[in-house]
């Protein structure tokens, strides 16, 4: 049997700002807010003066939400997978599931963009080369 590599625990030490998490996230500060305000990081700390503080822990959570959001998941989807998430070991199979969906979605969207970055290259080469020899469009259909 293949061992597991353990990590070590993140530090769950609240320590950024909504701007600095902005920063780090190359996010802006309305992302960070809206998602934490949807429950999608669920452990944010707020000091006395009710400023959220995030912890390095808690950037963990918010990179894999922004991932799944990123790959189109839907909110709603992204909430179930959260809840999962804390339900703990019981729920793998059906967080599984959510991952497997998500990457096999995003590899045919892959491939899709890679037909129209061919299609993209061709026009630049054709376009380099018309500009280059000074030569006119005979494919434009406007004339």
């Amino acid at each position: 049997m293949k061992k597991i590599k353990k990590e070590e625990p993140l530090d769950k030490t609240p320590k950024y700002t909504v701007k600095e998490v902005a920063k780090i996230m190359s996010v802006s500060a309305h992302t960070v807010r809206y998602y934490d305000n949807e429950g999608l990081i669920p452990f944010v700390t707020r000091t006395q003066s009710n400023i959220r503080m995030f912890s390095d822990y808690d950037l963990s959570w918010f990179k894999t939400v922004h991932c799944l959001r990123a790959t189109d998941l839907s909110i709603s989807d992204i909430k179930t997978y959260i809840n999962l998430c804390l339900k703990g070991n019981k729920t793998i199979p059906q967080r599984a599931k959510i991952i497997f969906n998500q990457e096999k979605k995003l590899q045919e969207h892959l491939k899709e963009l890679q037909k129209q970055m061919e299609i993209l290259q061709k026009k630049k080469k054709y376009y380099k080369n018309l500009l280059k020899n000074k030569t006119n469009d005979i494919w434009n259909p406007y004339k």
